[in-house]
């Protein structure tokens, strides 16, 4: 796989982690604001009410108290006084006799009952709310006392008010707060993929970063890079295995095939012998390629050849590449279309990339079909970089397939009529994830399409 871009990878803002805390922070803050502007709501209301509740009881028992010394006429004298003193206007009484008529006051209505009860009063186009209670007289007659619940209102008014303001301040520093939280997560997320992609990219010494924190991604992060560090000994010791089986191997047979020709020499007159020393020869040659194609793919693996990366002419490496195979394509009557612009350039190993595409072609003349077309396509892409397209029309290889041909060794069974190791397209991708190209395995209808997408020189 070629290096992922860690953005390209990052979920849509409603998914993410970041989005999930902001939102989680917003509504616990709205909550508690909530929770605490109702509390605050119901003390500083039910204060305000039992305030005025007391200056209602306070009132009433004084004008019981007045009847009984001086009777109803000194208790009507009384209420027209206070209402005369009343400059704020939310003092309300009613005095009624016991068949029911008003002797004093300002109230027109009688509650049905001793006792608590709100009344609504109608006056100048303007309905007014009372707290008033209500009191049977001692030798009949009843007192009604009540206050305007306008003060009441205007606290409320202002509390609302005031909530709104608060739950908007709460609205805001919780969604801020939640951003600088879910910023922080997003950006320790951010350089851990960041970190991961460079791994994954092939620079297997890279970490991630770890702070001196000591947070949870920390904790993480360390056992990331212990895995990382055990992968890499782990990769470093089968890779020198496989590079130590590979070197010690070519030594005995290079002189096994030395020996062979040099009997072969010497085997003029017997045919047979000529003829098992000349396969001998030819198995020797294939076992040598198979150990040089291991060695090459090893060392694309590693990334080792990364650093020596220079700008190259890839339009030249390909028409000369197309050129050393269109003698095979001709021997099997196959029609080599090449569209090549030419200065179209990339970064990277020439060598590696020029055996890459050799090998790409190499199936695609063995593989095509006899007599049929081989398109080669070199296109550069608006936003930079070069598209690269080989496709022939001959049987293809199946979509469950093409994943597993790029394993090292796997032959499909159609493939194993015809020569070869097993290791060309590995090689192939093993090249491409080097130098950060996405390799496509596609149909060409008929026949298989190989598609490159190589970026920009950046470098």
């Amino acid at each position: 796989m070629p290096p992922t871009d860690p953005a390209g990878d990052r979920p849509r803002w409603w998914g993410s982690t970041a989005f999930r805390i902001t939102l989680l922070h917003l509504v616990l803050t709205l909550l508690g604001t909530l929770a605490l502007s109702g509390v605050a709501w119901w003390a500083t209301t039910g204060f305000a009410l039992r305030q005025l509740a007391q200056e209602v009881e306070r009132d009433s028992a004084v004008l019981v108290q007045a009847v009984r010394l001086g009777g109803p006429a000194s208790v009507a004298l009384s209420i027209e006084a206070r209402m005369a003193a009343d400059r704020s206007g939310t003092q309300y009484f009613l005095l009624a006799a016991p068949d029911g008529r008003r002797l004093a006051g300002n109230l027109a209505t009688t509650p049905q009952a001793p006792g608590w009860e709100r009344l609504q009063v109608s006056g100048a186009g303007v309905d007014t709310a009372l707290l008033a209670l209500g009191t049977a007289l001692p030798g009949g007659g009843f007192l009604v006392v009540g206050r305007d619940l306008a003060p009441v209102r205007q606290l409320e008014g202002f509390l609302l008010s005031a909530a709104g303001w608060v739950g908007g301040t709460a609205l805001l520093l919780g969604l801020g707060g939640g951003l600088l939280i879910g910023r922080g997560v997003t950006r320790r997320a951010s350089a851990m993929a960041a970190a991961l992609a460079r791994v994954e990219a092939g620079e297997i010494g890279h970490r991630l970063p770890v702070r001196h924190g000591g947070d949870e991604f920390d904790r993480l992060a360390r056992r990331i890079n212990t895995t990382l560090d055990r992968v890499q000994g782990l990769m470093q010791a089968l890779r020198q295995v496989t590079d130590d089986i590979a070197h010690d191997l070519r030594t005995p047979l290079s002189r096994l095939r030395q020996r062979l020709e040099s009997a072969l020499r010497t085997a003029e007159g017997d045919a047979a012998w000529r003829a098992t020393t000349e396969g001998a020869i030819h198995d020797a040659e294939q076992m040598l390629d198979v150990f040089a194609a291991l060695l090459r793919i090893a060392q694309a693996e590693s990334g080792a050849r990364r650093a020596a990366f220079v700008p190259f002419d890839l339009s030249a490496v390909v028409e000369a590449v197309t050129e050393v195979h269109a003698p095979s394509a001709e021997a099997r009557r196959q029609t080599l279309q090449v569209n090549v612009p030419p200065g179209l350039s990339i970064l990277g190993d020439r060598d590696l990339v020029t055996q890459m595409l050799s090998n790409i072609l190499d199936n695609a003349v063995k593989h095509g079909r006899s007599g049929g077309r081989i398109d080669v396509q070199l296109t550069a892409r608006p936003a930079g970089g070069v598209v690269l397209t080989v496709a022939d029309d001959g049987p293809g290889i199946p979509a469950e397939a093409r994943e597993a041909v790029l394993r090292r060794f796997h032959r499909l069974d159609a493939a194993r009529a015809t020569p070869g190791t097993g290791l060309g397209l590995a090689l192939v991708k093993a090249v491409a994830d080097l130098h950060g190209m996405a390799l496509t395995l596609g149909e060409a209808g008929p026949g298989l399409r190989v598609t490159l997408e190589m970026p920009a020189v950046t470098a």
